[in-house]
């Protein structure tokens, strides 16, 4: 079995075709897998974002903007994960970052109330889930995780085969689907291979 855990931009624009991606592969294949999102923001992870929407020419939002933006649907995030669950929080992240994920100024406040609404969520639970430590412990959680792994940009993907003994792999940026077929596929005497198969990658064991 094997289990992901996605650090991701909330509203980051490799983030949504890695998630993508992974869920495809998994279905494919028919492998048992869990994964985790885990979503997280700084400076540095807005900027990056920015430049790349850049580089892919598209309308990009101003940085306060873009700031506020990314902020909201981290809170959201936590939120629908207090008041409905993993799974429901999950799909808004994934629904919000389908909409942005070719051009983030289409973004307006109203954006996470209709996309929670679309998914059956009743935005009333989501704000009321607001209140309280809930939302902050949960995000320094997160920020905890990610400091324990020295995750520093997203997205980032770090995998673990519970059939094998041994560290996990860490993963940064974009992923090649051949490439993550390739190694969920991959038999446990293969496991020396896998810096091989993700050679443009930066990867490390963790």
């Amino acid at each position: 079995m094997f289990e992901f855990f996605l650090f991701i931009n909330p509203i980051g624009i490799y983030c949504y075709d890695i998630e993508k991606q992974i869920q495809d592969a998994i279905n494919e294949l028919g492998v048992e897998a869990c994964y985790h999102f885990i979503p997280i923001t700084s400076m540095n992870v807005i900027q990056d974002d920015i430049m790349r929407r850049r580089k892919d020419a598209q309308k990009v939002i101003d940085i306060t903007r873009y700031t506020i933006a990314t902020n909201r649907a981290l809170q959201d995030y936590h939120a629908i994960k207090l008041a409905y669950g993993n799974k429901k929080a999950r799909k808004f992240i994934f629904a919000l970052q389908q909409k942005l994920s070719n051009d983030c100024s289409l973004y307006c406040a109203d954006m996470p109330t209709i996309v929670a609404k679309e998914i059956g969520l009743n935005p009333k639970n989501i704000n009321a889930a607001k209140n309280g430590n809930y939302i902050d412990d949960s995000i320094k959680q997160d920020l905890k995780l990610a400091e324990q792994w020295n995750v520093v940009s997203t997205p980032t993907t770090v995998i673990f085969n519970e059939d094998e003994e041994g560290s996990g792999m860490l993963l940064e940026g974009s992923l090649d689907y051949k490439e993550l077929i390739d190694l969920l596929s991959s038999k446990p005497e293969r496991k020396t291979l896998f810096p091989d198969i993700f050679a443009d990658k930066h990867l490390r064991l963790v």
